[in-house]
């Protein structure tokens, strides 16, 4: 199996995972009528706004007690909802864990991406855009957890969805350096290992930067992850 199949076949398990995770996440409550409107507020825009009120509920209890201390009361309450809108949202906390990681994943890479963008077409000016919009995000530390921390181990459907947003970060990675995409099967392998290893180096810079409480300048994080990036890709 190519490196190409390999990562379509894992992205593809991974949206089936995360299709069936999601089937419930748009029900409306029971008592609920189709379309109904109150104060000129239709009913899917009340549930996408209860959604985003569990995400935002979900990060600040996941990211400081943890998700294994969470509990469906502890987040409704936080989100002054009842649990009968979390179960018409979300099928368990598991899967609230994974809408939540998922949307400051995403967060993150629209950001980097935007950073990148603006920034001058050199290597370096693309990897101090990067990185100081990377250390950033990680200054909301719930967030951060969430993104860094809760999300490992937990099941292997879990597992997936990380590993999805895994592969978009080093494709990010390694699109900085703006280099021939390798030809050769062992070529693309490498390419693909020094991706996924680069990642787990500012992931593991960016998480003990939270956890020490951000002892360390931002310009110090930046100036020595963009050595270890420099080193790998030129």
């Amino acid at each position: 199996m190519s490196n190409s199949e390999m990562e379509q076949g894992l992205e593809s398990r991974d949206a089936a995972s995360l299709a069936s995770a999601s089937a419930g996440a748009d029900a409306a409550p029971p008592s609920a009528a189709p379309g109904r409107r109150y104060g000129g507020v239709g009913q899917a825009q009340r549930e996408q706004a209860r959604r985003a009120a569990l995400i935002d509920a979900a990060t600040e209890v996941f990211g400081t007690v943890g998700f294994r201390r969470a509990t469906v009361r502890s987040v409704c309450r936080l989100a002054k909802l009842n649990d009968r809108y979390f179960y018409a949202a979300f099928e368990n906390l598991e899967h609230l864990l994974r809408a939540t990681y998922a949307h400051h994943a995403q967060a993150l890479l629209d950001q980097l991406h935007t950073a990148i963008a603006e920034s001058a077409p050199t290597l370096d000016a693309r990897l101090d855009a990067g990185l100081h919009a990377f250390f950033a995000f990680l200054r909301h530390p719930a967030a951060a957890r969430v993104l860094l921390l809760e999300v490992m181990g937990v099941s292997p459907e879990t597992d997936l969805a990380y590993q999805r947003y895994i592969f978009e970060f080093s494709k990010l990675i390694l699109g900085m350096a703006d280099a021939p995409l390798p030809l050769s099967e062992d070529a693309q392998a490498q390419t693909r290992i020094v991706g996924l290893a680069l990642v787990g180096a500012m992931t593991n810079a960016g998480t003990a930067w939270v956890l020490t409480g951000y002892q360390d300048s931002e310009a110090c994080m930046v100036a020595s992850c963009r050595r270890v990036l420099h080193g790998a890709l030129v």
